[in-house]
């Protein structure tokens, strides 16, 4: 009976920590297998190079008056967000680029803007809640094209 009993529990605790790490563990990306009869792929558009120039990037607790106030690279666990702050420099319409926001190797959040007119100079900024989140975290700054244009890493104790 002890040895029923003991198996049961060895078993229960098996399926608690796959369930842990199934949870942990970054999904993997889905892949549809291919037709049989496949017609030849189209070649892919190259995606246009960034058509900007990042003049400044500042991870910061605030902005006001269009500027970051309470730049660091260390905040509190308590701090409810922080700011990623850009400005870009000879913008061109329509031009669309991404934060993501990383906590170790996991993506937490993924931000994209449009600039919706052409500019010499545009300040413009992201959040991203912490909710008590502890860590290593960073920010990469993304072209259309996924390509990482810059990152900015910072630590929540």
């Amino acid at each position: 009976m002890k040895k029923i009993l003991i198996f049961c529990l060895l078993l229960s605790l098996l399926v608690v920590a796959s369930a842990v790490m199934a949870q942990q563990a970054p999904a993997p990306a889905a892949t549809a297998p291919a037709p049989a009869t496949a017609a030849p792929a189209a070649p892919a558009k190259a995606a246009a190079p960034a058509t900007f120039t990042i003049a400044r990037m500042e991870l910061a607790s605030g902005v006001e008056k269009h500027q970051p106030t309470g730049i660091a690279t260390t905040f509190p666990a308590a701090t409810e967000k922080v700011y990623c702050f850009l400005e870009l420099n000879n913008v061109t319409a329509n031009t669309s680029f991404t934060y993501v926001w990383t906590l170790g190797l996991n993506e937490m959040a993924r931000v994209t803007q449009t600039a919706t007119r052409t500019v010499a100079k545009y300040r413009t900024w992201s959040t991203k809640a912490l909710g008590g989140m502890k860590g290593d975290w960073k920010v990469d700054i993304q072209d259309a094209s996924g390509a990482v244009l810059k990152t900015a890493a910072f630590k929540v104790e």
